[in-house]
């Protein structure tokens, strides 16, 4: 082709055909232009697509990486809402609303167990990093992003319930009620730690717990803490379906 499109030129020149060699350039010049941008195009396609296609993969990613983020949060709002429901019945007894019950000794092990979501954000970052970001819908784009914004607050509302059962609740209830830590504990853990325990347990004066002002004040700031939690957690799972579905899509 090269070949041909110099035989014209050099013709073209051997004739003097000054006028008609300049337009014939031009034409040239403008064809190869032409074909010069339609490769450019066809390789920016190209590399749109293996982006697009790239980005999918990385939304599979997160997609998994959700899916496990909805059983932990399932699985820790169920916790959280246990936690609730013993500071709401122990509170009553300490208001002696309701007579005292041989719980109180699940009630204050079961408060004092941090709990924590673990979150993979492997797929995120990949997405990140691979300057993935713009090749997905952009309301998809919103949603990603205030998820894991949410999960960045939720952790640091673990950070500060599980700090004040670390420095206030449970060494308190250790250096004061250890007795927990026995057979008749109706918890299931304590039970089958101490069932072959042949030790008398010591008298348990449940009426000196709920006298314990200072030990109600550490249960009510626990149901304030995990109250605020259980909403963080309900957060999480509503989000997370909710670019699970999107994604699907």
């Amino acid at each position: 082709m090269i070949k041909f499109f110099r035989k014209i030129r050099q013709n073209l020149l051997s004739e003097s055909k000054t006028g008609k060699y300049l337009k014939y350039a031009i034409g040239e010049i403008v064809l190869v232009v032409i074909g010069i941008l339609i490769a450019l195009s066809i390789n920016n396609w190209n590399e749109n697509k293996k982006n697009v296609n790239q980005a999918r993969k990385h939304l599979e990613t997160i997609k998994l990486n959700l899916e496990d983020d909805i059983k932990q949060a399932e699985n820790l709002l169920a916790e959280t809402e246990t936690t609730i429901e013993y500071t709401n019945t122990f509170l009553s007894q300490f208001k002696t609303l309701t007579p005292i019950d041989n719980n109180i000794q699940l009630y204050l092990i079961y408060l004092m167990y941090e709990r924590n979501i673990e979150v993979n954000e492997s797929g995120i970052n990949a997405l990140i990093n691979s300057n993935g970001m713009s090749f997905i819908d952009e309301i998809l784009q919103v949603k990603i992003l205030d998820y894991y914004r949410h999960i960045e607050q939720l952790k640091s509302r673990e950070i500060n319930a599980n700090s004040e059962i670390k420095a206030q609740f449970e060494p308190y209830v250790k250096a004061h009620y250890y007795w927990i830590y026995n057979k008749t504990n109706p918890w299931h853990r304590q039970t089958d730690l101490y069932i072959d325990d042949p030790r008398p347990v010591e008298n348990i004066n449940l009426e000196s717990v709920i006298a314990d002002k200072r030990l109600e004040i550490m249960v009510n700031g626990r149901r304030y803490q995990s109250m605020l939690i259980s909403d963080f957690y309900l957060k999480t799972l509503s989000l997370a379906k909710e670019i699970v579905t999107e994604i699907e899509k």
